[in-house]
């Protein structure tokens, strides 16, 4: 009788344990879609409202510098002396290396985040033409 009670007592206790398993995997998986959900949504924002991406930022760049050299040309001409720069001395490479809306690269980072740990490796900066 006494083997009897420990086997219904492991049995029980083993039963219960694995319906914890399986509630725990259940809310993990709801997490898992609700994250994916956000991300989604934030993709959907980005892609309506960011306007300061690597086009943009490359045709305002060189409509700046067009001007900037422009308003240059005039001032040397005005003043009766050579133009010494060319457009290229007003145009900055820096300024769009680092554009502030890869929405499907932060998509993806987003997504990759709901799974869990996050894979980072150096990369080399998208250069913007």
């Amino acid at each position: 009788m006494n083997s009897f009670l420990r086997l219904v007592c492991c049995t029980i206790i083993l039963g219960l344990g694995s319906c914890q398993g399986l509630k725990q995997s259940a809310l993990k998986a709801q997490e898992e879609q609700r994250c994916n959900m956000t991300c989604m949504q934030h993709f959907e924002f980005c892609r309506q409202n960011c306007v300061d991406n690597c086009p943009t930022c490359s045709y305002k760049a060189q409509r700046t510098a067009g001007k900037n050299f422009a308003k240059y040309v005039h001032e040397r001409k005005v003043e009766g002396k050579k133009v010494m720069r060319e457009l290229n001395s007003y145009r900055d490479p820096l300024q769009c290396r680092k554009v502030t809306c890869d929405c499907l690269f932060d998509l993806a980072i987003c997504k990759k985040g709901c799974t869990g740990v996050i894979p980072t490796k150096l990369h080399v900066i998208p250069y913007c033409v």
